[in-house]
């Protein structure tokens, strides 16, 4: 048995997530979920380390803490939301789950029960011990929340003309229209939408929720998506030859490039037939809020995993490759992300990036809540 205490770096990051974002309380029934796979280079990289540090800290706030190790391997347009996992959340108060299958964004039977169970769902991102001492895992939960709710600003009196570029060729027009609908979204107090909209509270916080576009037109190109539909449609979730999106009036009628862009189309294809016509929707949008979602490869080896974190950063924009919900024949949702990371966006009169910078960065209130934290990461320095 190790006899190494929690690094401060990462009892910092601990702190955040159980105090803050879960608010564990005595006498709560936490479940730990993992893939045994994962420990070994698998997608669902987590460590036994972080897990043994989350109970840790779960335990000393007077909850009841299980580790559920599961093993199973992820089946294309079968992905399974095990009965065992589903019995274990029934009776929890807290699901903290470190395992990159299970997501909420793609499996609708996992998501339609969280809301029938009402178990507090934590999506944990840093999950081995390296991340959880990264900048990322420490920056204050409070803060990132103040820039998801601050970056809805320029989105909130809708409708407003947007135009989109990017140094890589993106150059797109089009009608914001408003973040999807959804009860506490937006306008809620900064610290407590997620709490009253939904049972998923994702740490660190994650993506602002999607905004609704119409008349969208132009070209988009990209060269970066999420790994989880990247490696079901046979590519890296990062390459070299970016993919060109030709857009008329919301919907895509171009889409070339390598073959990254082939085996896109045929993908798409494949979902046509299972989802419909909405697969060609070009029509959503949304972004990362977390101002130092970033980690190096020796903090992070899985060059995956560095994507997903990476997608959170306040700098990636990303469009729904695709518009199409799930049906009673296919109950997945279909999440594939075009991701862009140096963006120039103006909405209506607003700059809301430039070059990459989302401008809102530098407003006075994430200052405050800044200074609250002196030891932790704060808002970095913008880069001219």
């Amino acid at each position: 048995m190790s006899q190494l205490g929690i690094p401060k770096s990462a009892m910092n990051s601990l702190i955040q997530l159980v105090d803050h974002d879960i608010q564990v309380k005595p006498g709560m029934e936490v479940v730990i979920l993992a893939n045994s796979d994962g420990l070994y280079g698998s997608d669902n990289f987590c460590d036994e380390t972080a897990v043994g540090w989350i109970k840790t800290v779960c335990t000393s706030r007077g909850a009841n803490v299980s580790i559920l190790w599961v093993d199973y391997q992820a089946t294309a347009h079968a992905w399974r939301f095990s009965p065992v996992v589903k019995g274990a959340m029934t009776d929890a108060d807290v699901l903290i789950n470190l395992s990159t299958d299970l997501v909420v964004e793609e499996v609708a039977e996992f998501r339609n029960y969280l809301e029938v169970c009402k178990t507090w769902y934590v999506r944990l991102f840093p999950v081995t011990s390296n991340l959880l001492m990264s900048k990322w895992a420490q920056t204050p939960h409070e803060l990132v929340c103040m820039v998801r709710h601050i970056s809805s600003d320029p989105f909130m009196n809708p409708p407003q003309k947007f135009k989109l570029t990017d140094p890589n060729g993106t150059d797109l027009e089009g009608i914001a229209l408003e973040p999807k609908k959804r009860a506490g979204i937006p306008g809620m107090p900064y610290n407590s939408w997620r709490r009253d909209a939904s049972h998923y509270i994702p740490y660190p916080e994650w993506v602002h929720p999607p905004i609704n576009t119409q008349d969208v037109n132009g070209v988009f190109f990209f060269d970066c998506m999420l790994p989880w539909w990247a490696r079901y449609i046979g590519i890296k979730s990062s390459w070299q030859t970016p993919i060109r999106i030709d857009v008329k009036d919301s919907r895509m009628v171009k889409i070339s490039g390598g073959a990254e862009a082939d085996a896109l189309v045929r993908f798409l294809k494949v979902m046509e037939s299972k989802v419909g016509d909405g697969m060609w929707k070009f029509d959503t949008f949304h972004f990362g809020i977390h101002p130092n979602a970033s980690v190096t490869e020796d903090e992070c080896p899985n060059a995956d995993y560095r994507r997903i974190v990476d997608h959170s950063h306040t700098r990636n924009i990303h469009w729904h490759i695709g518009s199409a919900p799930g049906n009673e024949k296919y109950n997945y949702y279909p999440h594939i992300t075009g991701d862009i990371r140096n963006p120039t966006m103006v909405v209506g009169a607003t700059t809301v990036w430039e070059n990459g910078y989302l401008c809102c960065l530098d407003d006075p209130r994430l200052a405050e809540i800044a200074a609250k934290y002196p030891e932790l990461p704060g808002i970095p320095a913008r880069v001219k």
